[in-house]
């Protein structure tokens, strides 16, 4: 005879299944109205050149530290060098996590419980609360320095002269960006972003920065030294102001983030998000404390800002 199951009649009864919750997590897409968030460029920016890589204890890249200079020139039977000098080195990147929890009362259950949408739909909005959350944070921690003993490498330090990941840029020249105390932006802006764009590149079009970011209030300093090349397009209307701005055809952008005076120049060639390829803003499944009466799942970010080439980046700083 089939055995019999028996409940607990003490148990706390449930509103809806933990399976139905983790599926809604995974299928569920809704639009919400967004009213305190600001855009994510910096983020952005750094998500388009993201690199996936499968665990490990940490981020190493190997660099060419200094020039090969073993060989020359010779005639005949002149007795050539055989050795070589150590011309590579390795720069070694910790981890670090990111997470946002999605949490859910029993009392928010249990007021979302009259009809089957509903549930969704608090779950929806939960989901969508906590993307925009995590997004956020890594935005505001890729953008500037935060308190956070645990933290992601934020530009100011990317681009900057001190140490960064293993290697100390005091001592070691080549692991050294351009930075270039400015000042007013109407007189010596565009100045101090031209001699950094050649100072950063190898050549006139070789490996010079892709991308520029600053503050919104210097974007619209750099926008006024724009102004005199507008031009009427029609009779009709006269259209004031720029959409889109480049420098030397790369894009201009501005982060909400920055921090005051700064604006970077940025080759995205040798700057990326290293990203854990099992914990890309993954989600857990909802769990229920034992001394709860909630559910809750997990967002979950392991990543680092990583470059490989850290003088082909420059930053104006003091810019008023």
């Amino acid at each position: 005879m089939a055995g019999i199951t028996m409940t607990n009649p003490y148990a706390v009864p449930t509103t809806i299944d933990d399976t139905v919750l983790t599926t809604t997590l995974a299928d569920y897409q809704r639009r919400l109205v967004d009213n305190v968030y600001n855009g994510t460029a910096v983020l952005r920016m750094f998500n388009e050149n993201k690199r996936m890589i499968n665990g490990g204890a940490s981020i190493v890249e190997t660099l060419i530290k200094e020039k090969q200079d073993d060989g020359g020139f010779y005639l005949g039977a002149d007795v050539l060098n055989n050795t070589q000098g150590h011309d590579t080195t390795i720069v070694e990147y910790r981890w670090q996590n990111a997470y946002e929890p999605i949490v859910i009362t029993r009392d928010e259950e249990r007021n979302n419980s009259g009809d089957g949408h509903k549930i969704l739909d608090l779950v929806g909005t939960k989901i969508q609360l906590a993307e925009r959350a995590i997004r956020d944070r890594l935005n505001q921690a890729v953008s500037k320095p935060v308190s956070e003993a645990n933290r992601l490498i934020d530009l100011e330090t990317l681009v900057n002269t001190g140490t960064l990941g293993s290697i100390a840029g005091a001592t070691n020249t080549f692991w050294q960006s351009t930075v270039t105390s400015s000042g007013a932006f109407a007189t010596q802006g565009l100045t101090d972003m031209t001699t950094a764009f050649y100072g950063v590149s190898s050549e006139a079009n070789v490996d010079n920065p892709t991308s520029f970011i600053t503050t919104k209030v210097i974007f619209q300093k750099f926008e006024q030294t724009r102004l005199p090349l507008e031009r009427i397009s029609n009779t009709l209307t006269a259209n004031a102001g720029f959409t889109n701005l480049t420098f030397k055809g790369s894009p201009v952008m501005y982060g909400n983030a920055i921090n005051t005076g700064l604006l970077f120049g940025l080759n995205m060639n040798y700057n990326w998000f290293a990203v854990d390829s099992a914990t890309d803003l993954v989600t857990t499944p909802f769990i229920t404390p034992t001394n709860q009466t909630v559910k809750v799942a997990y967002i979950l970010w392991r990543g680092q800002v990583v470059t490989n080439n850290r003088r082909r980046n420059f930053k104006l700083t003091g810019i008023t």
